[in-house]
């Protein structure tokens, strides 16, 4: 698990030992502690301690300058295990100086001047031992205030992790410097070009985006993460996001360079097999749907036709009833003796009704 902490601001006042140490206490169980510096410089002592502790937790330290990384904040920077800059972040390394408001008397000033000589010893053999070069070199570089860029931070040995290369120099003051310092800084600007110009120095790998545009990562030996990626060889770092690859793969950029890989999703095909058999089942009931909906518009209509038809057969009934009441009037007579004989006659009205009433009945009977 990775943890990120902030130094930010003059060392000593803004940015103590307590800070820090807050800062990564409350980052909690990691493995990796990734430390962004812009700072000025500041408290010598403060400098030290900031390194000390930061060089004995048990994690691995990444550090990296994003702003102005200069005079004792580059004390901290070299306390990373992997040390990187942004494209345009400087580093900056001088002899420490003091400054005081206070009445002194020569023993004060030789007495500051002895001290101000122990540190800029203490720190020109941190440097050397740190960097692997040797302690005359980095006081001349000390003497004069050196300001580096991307290209020479790297070939002095402050970063450390691969990164793009640029054309633009930094800047070094050039005023009111004998010829010794001269001779010395021509020197060192030989050994940075030199570094640069070497044929023998990684060559950029070459990668095709989704889109079919090129990007190009300072990569020799295949491995991606944590290299710097352009778009351009020689060119502007690519801004941070993501970035499809032809392949399917995913990059994930963070200050310029490769922070992770996310792998193409492979293709399930039981998952694509459901799919297809989803939408089969899908179009199967918007059939049930529209067969079920025709359906019941014909039981309606047949419901319908049922209850004129009932209705007309009740109507028939009791017009039958009523005349067979009359029927049963007209047909008492008196034939011969005394008591009258009832006989039943159909007349002509009767025998028309229940024509009707047999045909109604039979209609009835095929509707259902």
């Amino acid at each position: 698990m990775e943890g990120k902490i902030y130094i930010d601001g003059e060392i000593g006042s803004k940015v103590t030992l307590e800070s820090v140490r807050n800062q990564v206490l409350a980052l909690g169980d990691i493995d990796v502690l990734n430390v962004d510096i812009n700072s000025g410089g500041g408290d010598v002592t403060v400098g030290y301690a900031i390194h000390d502790y930061l060089k004995g937790l048990d994690v691995e330290v990444n550090t990296k300058a994003v702003g102005i990384c200069a005079s004792i904040a580059t004390v901290i920077f070299l306390a990373g295990n992997n040390r990187s800059m942004l494209p345009n972040a400087e580093l900056m390394i001088h002899n420490p100086w003091m400054q005081s408001n206070a009445p002194m008397e020569a023993s004060d000033l030789e007495d500051m001047a002895s001290y101000l000589r122990d540190e800029e010893s203490k720190l020109a053999n941190f440097y050397s031992g740190k960097l692997g070069t040797d302690k005359e070199t980095i006081e001349g570089l000390m003497k004069v205030e050196t300001r580096m860029d991307l290209n020479q931070s790297k070939s002095i040995g402050f970063v450390n992790a691969n990164s793009v290369q640029y054309r633009a120099v930094a800047s070094i003051k050039l005023d009111n410097m004998n010829d010794k310092q001269t001779s010395l800084l021509k020197d060192i600007k030989a050994l940075i070009t030199k570094v640069v110009k070497n044929e023998d120095s990684p060559k950029a790998m070459v990668i095709t985006l989704e889109d079919g545009s090129t990007v190009y990562i300072d990569s020799e030996d295949g491995d991606l993460v944590g290299k710097m990626i352009f778009s351009e060889e020689g060119g502007e770092a690519l801004a941070d996001g993501s970035y499809l690859l032809e392949d399917g793969r995913e990059l994930m950029v963070e200050g310029g360079a490769i922070s992770e890989i996310k792998e193409a999703a492979e293709p399930n095909e039981e998952a694509e097999a459901l799919a297809k058999e989803n939408e089969a089942l899908k179009a199967e009931i918007e059939t049930l749907k529209a067969a079920s909906v025709e359906s019941v518009s014909a039981l309606e209509e047949s419901e319908k036709v049922n209850a004129e038809m009932k209705a007309s057969i009740d109507s028939i009934v009791e017009k039958v009833s009523a005349l067979e009441e009359e029927n049963k009037a007209m047909a008492s007579v008196t034939v011969g003796g005394k008591e009258p004989i009832k006989a039943a006659v159909k007349t002509p009205e009767l025998k028309k009704e229940e024509g009707g009433l047999a045909s109604g009945l039979s209609g009835f009977l095929k509707l259902n």
